[in-house]
């Protein structure tokens, strides 16, 4: 019985949503395929979603390509995009915020068409050199110098 037990503990990471010490994962293993949270709205004319709940709006328009941390803060500050100036690129929070999280596997928030599998950038710093990233292909985020280069949303506030 005790050995079965020390096994477990050896193997209950991988069976559990798998070893990472390092990274935090953002979802949650039910099996809830059915869960769309309705706060998001799409508005396809303006190419924008609608976070209804916290009263933010996220450019969802074309792509920005990858680009640094300081670069990433830049372009969402100096965006300029339906007479909305106020954009800044997202806290880790607000970015957790966009997964369907009752979902077994990881899907970005059903109102989003242009967000891809990829790793973004979150406003959020870590000391001087490090800021949080989310990546939407595996759903986990950590924190990674800000030199790489990372894709981009902006959020709003209505």
């Amino acid at each position: 019985m005790r050995r079965c037990f020390f096994i477990f503990l050896l193997i209950a990471p991988l069976l559990y949503g798998g070893f990472w010490p390092d990274f935090h994962f953002a979802y949650d293993r039910s099996d809830d395929n059915t869960h769309v949270d309705k706060n998001f709205v799409r508005d396809d004319q303006k190419k924008i979603v609608l976070d209804k709940k916290h009263h933010k709006i996220y450019y969802d328009a074309k792509p920005f390509p990858p680009m640094t941390y300081d670069e990433a803060v830049k372009t969402c500050e100096k965006l300029d995009y339906l007479g909305y100036t106020n954009w800044r690129l997202p806290t880790k929070e607000e970015m957790r915020s966009l997964l369907e999280l009752s979902r077994r596997s990881v899907t970005v928030k059903h109102a989003f068409k242009n967000i891809q599998e990829v790793i973004y950038w979150s406003s959020t710093k870590d000391g001087d050199k490090e800021a949080w990233y989310f990546d939407f292909d595996l759903g986990r985020y950590f924190v990674d110098n800000r030199h790489k280069k990372y894709r981009v949303i902006c959020v709003g506030v209505q």
